[in-house]
Formats: structure tokens, sequence, C-alpha cells
């Protein structure tokens, strides 16, 4: 190969590979919406095999397959996909036992003689993976059967054009949450959202006002995925808003108020658990909006449950919530929780139980809730979004006893 042209290769090399891994969906689980363009293909082409596969600096990477044996990935020698991309363009191999290029490739060696691949391309046109169909005797195509091949693989480009969508909102979405605590002497405070796909409709935000109080907003917009997650979006931003000129329950009203259009228009609704704490005393104002899933874990783990007020946001104008009060003494915890809990425990109270075993007695951090929490989510594959805060006071010191000093050997 001369120099230029080994320049060149290596140039479309780096920005193939770069759109690549920029499209984000190598290594990712197997899902449906790609299966069926697989099971659709062996259908159509009536053949025994088929497979979307991505083509890697050393490897191929098998995003779905049918009649493979649950293939995941191969080195980049056995490729057969990895010359449909060289030719970016509908590959044919109609009998691979007499072709040169996949003499000694594991495939053609395994019995497979006919194959054919359409490119699939990442958003900005470089081809990175291919949809192809394999059969053990060899084959003649038709038109039909290339035109087939090549509009299902169109397909399979929107859906990694809308994964990267998804990457990229998901991204967003997490830069929204909190990602520090705040300089609150004697508390402490963790939240974390796991939605039950890339992006959900959960929030939960806290910010400290200019009078030294604690507000903390937690929110779950009816739906999930991308519709759910510009709604709360919008939601989040009025409520921080308002929170920053108003008391909590004139907070709760006018956000109420600025996004009742958002929810008609979109057919929408949201639970809510807003709370402002002065740390002082320990004293919570909340409102309790629909939601239901807030209550304080005592000193021995026993919850207390907060009462709900009103409907959630959305559902209807002008609606009468009730501005609740309660204390967070020294030792306990506020926890808020989604409704996605509820399809892991059989109930509130045997979540909240659960929360107050996850630690010995003495060191229910918010952290080891938080983490708790997540790791049973994640251990039984929830299905809805899953989300809970924390806010702990701590408990004061123990105090020593005046005249006392600490024995020191002679």
């Amino acid at each position: 190969m001369e120099p230029l042209e080994s320049v060149r290769r290596m140039a479309l090399d780096r920005r193939r590979l770069g759109a690549l891994h920029g499209s984000g969906i190598l290594d990712t689980p197997r899902e449906g919406r790609f299966d069926r363009f697989v099971q659709a293909a062996r259908t159509l082409l009536e053949v025994p095999m088929a497979a979307i596969n991505f083509v890697d600096a050393d490897r191929q990477w098998t995003k779905a397959e049918v009649g493979l044996g649950g293939l995941e990935q191969e080195p980049l020698a056995e490729s057969m996909c990895a010359h449909t991309l060289e030719r970016d363009a509908t590959l044919v191999v109609e009998d691979a036992s007499e072709d040169p290029r996949f003499a000694g490739v594991r495939f053609a060696a395994d019995g497979v003689r006919f194959y054919a691949g359409h490119p699939v391309h990442a958003p900005n046109g470089e081809p990175i993976g291919s949809l192809c169909v394999m059969d053990t005797e060899p084959r003649s195509p038709s038109g039909t059967d290339r035109k087939i091949l090549a509009v299902l693989a169109g397909l399979v480009e929107s859906e990694v054009a809308y994964s990267g969508e998804l990457d990229r909102a998901a991204q967003v979405q997490r830069m929204l949450l909190p990602h520090a605590s705040p300089e609150l002497p004697g508390y402490r405070i963790a939240g974390r959202c796991a939605p039950s796909s890339s992006i959900g409709g959960d929030f939960f935000v806290w910010q400290q006002l200019q009078d030294g109080t604690l507000q903390v907003h937690f929110a779950d917009v009816m739906g999930k995925g991308i519709p759910a997650a510009l709604i709360a979006a919008s939601f989040r931003a009025v409520l921080m808003g308002a929170s920053r000129f108003n008391d909590q329950l004139t907070t709760v009203r006018r956000a109420a108020i600025a996004s009742q259009e958002l929810f008609e228009d979109t057919e929408s609704f949201a639970t809510l658990f807003s709370a402002r704490l002065d740390p002082a005393t320990g004293g919570l104002c909340y409102v309790d909006a629909g939601h239901g899933l807030a209550a304080v874990l005592g000193q021995n783990g026993a919850p207390r449950r907060l009462r709900t007020g009103g409907l959630p946001i959305g559902v209807q104008r002008d609606d009468d919530w009730g501005l609740g009060e309660e204390r967070l003494r020294p030792g306990e915890t506020l926890v808020v929780l989604s409704d996605g809990i509820l399809d892991l425990f059989p109930s509130i109270e045997a979540a909240l139980a659960a929360l107050a075993r996850s630690a010995p007695a003495g060191d229910l951090t918010p952290e080891r809730i938080v983490d708790a929490t997540m790791d049973h989510a994640l251990r039984h594959e929830h299905t809805d979004d899953v989300t809970i805060l924390a806010l702990r006071r701590a408990r004061p010191p123990r105090p020593t006893r005046p005249g006392l000093m600490p024995r020191t050997r002679p």
C-alpha cells in the first residue's frame, strides 16, 4: 500500500471508530427493538441466521442475533461484516466456500455458505456496523431481497441514532440533579435516581435559601422516557425559581399555576413532595401533592408516615394543598421515595422496614440508605423509575462528665 493511501486509510478508520464509540451502542445489553429487526430479516428473507454486528478496531461485537447461539463477539479477522463496511454498500457472497476472502474464517469453516450484509451508518454517515443474513446453502438473492435488507438496515440506523440521542439526554438529565451536598452543619443529605430506561420523569433537588433554610423538592412526572423527562425539567425550573421568593405553601401553589398549561397540554401530571427545613430547630414544613411516599425514620428505625395533602400537580386547577409540619429530631432521617419502589416491595411499610435494616443501629446514614435502595432495585431489574432522597439530622456528641480526665499511664 502506498504511503499516501495508508495515511488516508488510517484517517478514515479513526473517523469511523470515533463515530462508533460516540454512538454509545457498543457493549450495551440486548434490546427488543434491535431483536425485532433480526427476526424480521430471518423471516422475510427466509434464512436461518441473521445478526446486527458492529465492527470495532479489533473485534466484531453483536448487538442482536438469531440462529447464532447467543454470539457476543468475534475477533476482527473472523468478521465477514468488516468486508461490508470496507465496501460501504450491500455485500453478497453467494458461496463463501468459493470466495478466497473467507478462506479459514470460522463461519465458513462451520458451514456458512451464503452471506449478505448491508452497512449500518452512524448519524454522521460513517459505516459502523452491518445487518447481515446467512445460510448454510449457497443462494442468489433477488433484487427484492436486497431492497428488504437495505430497508431493515436503514431502520437499524434510526434506532442507533435514537440511542445516541437518549445517551445525550440522559447526560443532561444527570447534570440537573444535585452534585454536591449543601454545607449544613449537623445534617447530611443524599439522593439518587435510577430511571427504568435511559431517562425518566423522576427528579429531586435541594437548594439553600437566603434565610438559611434548606428547600427540597421531590417529584414524579407521569410517564417515562423523553416526554416525561422534558416535563420534569420544566417543572423543576419553575419550582426552584418560586422557592427563592415565597414561603413553602405559596411556592407550591405558584409553581402549580405556572405549570398548569404544560400539564394540560401534555395530558400529564406530577406528584410532588416539597419541604423546607429550619436547620436550627429541625422543623419541617411541607406540602405533599398526591405523593404519599415520605416518612421520618426514628432513631430506632420506626417510621412516621407524613400525610398527603391534595391531588397531584396538574390534575385540576386551584387545588387546595395543605401545609404539613413535622420535626426532625437528632438521629432521625427524612426519607422520600418514588412509586417505582412499590414494584420492589409489597408495601411502603415493607420498603421502609427494609431501609431501617440496611445498616447497623446508629449507622443509618443517608448514603447507606440510598445505596441499599439502589442495590435492591438493580438486583430486581426494576421496570419503573426508582428515586430516593434521605436527609438525616445528626445526634449531638455525648457530653463528657465534668471532673473526669482521661487515664494516662505513668
